[in-house]
């Protein structure tokens, strides 16, 4: 039927070599088991429909979506080398300047 299954796929906009560079320059004075990553995700009803189209073949495969407002769920995990998850909160809706602050506050300063 001249149909093709596509990956999405998300390419960042925005890309600074550049910055990239000097920051990986500056934190890679510290020792592996200074740094905290923090890793925050979030999930709603639609986040595994965004991922595969059908479309004619030579088409490109676009992302439209009507808006329906759903519950969100976000996830905020700090990893430590070597011990794995050490803090993780998880929230109904979105995290907010108040509330980053209070999971480091609350749930990393006892680390």
């Amino acid at each position: 039927a001249g149909l093709n299954v596509k990956h999405i796929q998300r390419l960042a906009s925005e890309q600074d070599l550049l910055a990239c560079a000097t920051f990986i320059c500056c934190i890679s004075q510290y020792p592996a088991n200074y740094l905290i990553p923090l890793d925050e995700m979030a999930k709603d009803v639609r986040t595994y429909a965004w991922l595969w189209g059908c479309l004619p073949q030579g088409t490109r495969c676009e992302h439209h979506d009507p808006f329906v407002q759903t519950q969100q769920l976000s996830l905020l995990a700090a990893l430590v080398l070597n011990e794995g998850i050490v803090a993780a909160r998880v929230l109904e809706g979105s995290y907010t300047y108040e509330t980053f602050c209070e999971f480091l506050h609350v749930d990393l300063i006892h680390i």
